[in-house]
């Protein structure tokens, strides 16, 4: 299978990069490739024990005149036997100037690949807003809370204008279930994915254990099926790292 999958975060920071990381560490192929695409400043690599750099920024400075998708590879740090990680800075300026620098065709050279890109928190003017027009499906990560659901339905609405498919993650289904978001949010019940309230669980992602442990986990078991329904299977892997 091969493909991009964005997640965004509702307000409040409801677990988007958890999400992410689940995502990819326990993608059904040979490797994935984790994308930091967090224009508020990334944090995948210290959840990974990575380095800031390479990653986007080296990506930008070396295809400054032109970008070709070749160069990808170089920029790309193995930080477990099957995940890549494309890294950001924690500096908002520079991770967001680093993401507009490359712009739609790095975007593009993203779905060739098994891909999840952790896009931070949705605004109009994010600047990954690219890697969502061209994803396969975006995942908005909420908290079905009022406050929660109410910003949802805007976000969701944003991003159902840039994407084809996008899925409403929830953190737990209290105090509303996922007919309650869904109704609210005003996307179809089908497109809820209620996200198991799974503390031990976050830990071990977040810690990024193997793969073999993270599938004990609900949350990891439930984020990974919610994945494997995201990424189209194509015929060739196509897959970096």
């Amino acid at each position: 299978m091969t493909g991009l999958v964005c997640v965004a975060a509702g307000p409040g920071a409801p677990g988007a990069t958890t999400v992410a990381l689940a995502a990819a560490l326990t993608a059904e192929c040979g490797s994935a490739l984790l994308v930091d695409a967090d224009g508020d400043g990334g944090s995948l690599a210290a959840h990974l024990g990575a380095a800031t750099t390479p990653g986007l920024v080296t990506l930008a400075a070396a295809t400054r005149h032109s970008y070709s998708g070749s160069e990808l590879k170089r920029h790309i740090q193995p930080v477990t036997g099957e995940v890549g990680l494309l890294a950001a800075p924690s500096n908002p300026e520079q991770a967001s100037a680093a993401l507009i620098a490359l712009g739609r065709p790095f975007a593009e050279s993203l779905t060739a690949h098994t891909a999840v890109a952790d896009v931070g928190r949705w605004r109009p003017d994010n600047p990954a807003k690219c890697l969502v027009g061209v994803a396969d499906a975006t995942v908005l990560v909420v908290r079905p809370t009022l406050a929660g659901v109410a910003s949802a339905r805007w976000s969701y609405r944003d991003l159902s204008a840039r994407c084809a498919h996008v899925v409403v993650a929830t953190r737990g289904e209290r105090p509303y279930g996922p007919d309650e978001v869904a109704a609210a949010v005003g996307c179809p019940p089908s497109d809820v994915v209620v996200l198991p309230v799974d503390r031990a669980g976050a830990s071990l992602i977040t810690n990024s254990v193997s793969s073999r442990w993270l599938r004990r986990a609900a949350l990891a078991r439930t984020i990974r099926a919610m994945a494997l329904e995201l990424w189209p299977v194509a015929s060739d892997d196509g897959v970096l790292v």
